[in-house]
């Protein structure tokens, strides 16, 4: 195992230099049963606490969230600082809150009024005691195809969801919508666009004027789970019928872009691609990432691929879905925007209406605050295996 870490510590020292962090899932993981277990004596005791006199709590006093797992601590973290102090940066309406990894700050675990669990640590024991206020909370950033919950035991466990799936009680969306007031509009399950659209803008249409080459790909990961490169390839090879091709950088291609120099690369996607490969890591339902914005804030068409419905993140008729057409369709239509500026203009009429930003942070941190602020009532998710979870990737059902 260590030799396997020593190799995975030196290939990114090496990946610095590439525009993407390789994915890599954590190489520790406790069996399922034993969390199942866990799980299940603590399910046992928890009524034993169900009359556990109530702390009284002015409502001026801070709401204590505990951090359970270690992996919040790192700097890239939202939530990595301790303290009041991520709520007084936010400027958040409620700011009575304190971020600690100290499971002792207070004298009882389940004196904290909420405990954050990482989808992704897998060897850290479950508390036994809880106590019917205190709210646990799953967070999830990462595909659910990569880390999905198998076992049902979970069903009723969890009270809050905090993570990138759009029905989460506290959204962690990779990007937002915005209207041209500048108001979020989405991405959401519901999404309405606005139709008919007018003609593309003629400031978009002087952008993409110039470009000459096909389509681009940034990607570091080249052996993902739901064969994406397998997909591109397909595609690479019905646009060698029309002398075409994908130009792919980082480790699965041969072409270079530096990671410190991510802005220019992003300025080349804008001035000479046509389109891009907004392919996902697995397929997984609302996950798109930030693969999705190299596309759209840069001029350039996407080509999507993923479990996600597109539609609550991109108007009709401006990207292309792998999913579902194949790759002698893709690269016809590829070729047709090259060849016919016209039809290329129409996949951008959507700048009429809307524009794409990078997810803040403000309100997802607010919102675990507010909450904590309301009545505290136990409402576990029930059904939560069904709810994280992508259909083939539980080999088991526990």
């Amino acid at each position: 195992m260590y030799s396997t870490i020593s190799v995975l510590f030196l290939r990114s020292l090496i990946i610095d230099r590439h525009i993407e962090i390789v994915e890599i899932d954590y190489l520790l993981r406790r069996p399922a049963a034993a969390i199942e277990r866990e799980l299940t004596i603590q399910k046992r005791v928890v009524s034993l606490f169900a009359m556990k006199k109530k702390l009284e709590r002015l409502p001026t006093d801070f709401r204590f969230i505990l951090k359970w797992s270690q992996s919040f601590s790192h700097y890239n973290n939202l939530i990595y600082k301790n303290g009041q102090q991520p709520f007084l940066d936010n400027n958040c309406t409620f700011r009575n809150c304190y971020l600690t990894n100290d499971k002792g700050l207070i004298t009882d675990v389940t004196f904290f009024d909420a405990i954050l669990f990482d989808v992704e640590n897998r060897w850290d024991p479950h508390p036994i005691e809880r106590s019917q206020y205190q709210r646990f909370v799953f967070v999830g950033a990462e595909s659910a195809a990569n880390f999905p919950i198998c076992a049902k035991i979970y069903n009723d466990y969890y009270n809050l969801t905090w993570t990138y799936k759009l029905d989460s009680d506290i959204s962690n969306a990779y990007l937002n919508i915005l209207d041209k007031n500048g108001t979020i509009v989405g991405p959401k399950v519901d999404m309405t666009w606005i139709k008919p659209m007018a003609a593309t803008p003629d400031e978009v249409t002087v952008k993409i004027a110039k470009k000459t080459k096909a389509a681009a790909w940034f990607v570091s990961n080249c052996n993902a789970k739901n064969d994406r490169r397998v997909i591109a390839n397909h595609i690479r090879e019905a646009l060698m019928a029309y002398g075409l091709d994908i130009d792919i950088y980082g480790w699965c291609g041969k072409m270079v872009c530096p990671k410190n120099q991510f802005s220019e690369c992003l300025q080349l996607l804008q001035e000479d691609y046509y389109f891009y490969l907004s392919f996902e890591n697995s397929d997984a339902e609302d996950y798109v990432t930030e693969k999705l914005l190299h596309a759209v804030m840069n001029y350039a068409v996407p080509i999507v691929y993923g479990g996600a419905n597109y539609s609550r993140f991109l108007p009709p008729g401006s990207y292309i879905n792998a999913k579902e057409q194949d790759a002698i369709s893709i690269a016809f239509a590829i070729n047709e925007a090259m060849k016919n500026p016209k039809v290329y203009e129409k996949y951008f009429r959507w700048h009429n209406y809307y524009s794409y930003a990078k997810a803040g942070e403000k309100a997802e941190v607010c919102k675990l605050c507010e909450v904590l602020n309301s009545p505290p009532t136990f409402t576990a998710k029930k059904d939560f295996k069904d709810w994280w979870n992508t259909k083939g990737t539980c080999k088991t059902t526990i």
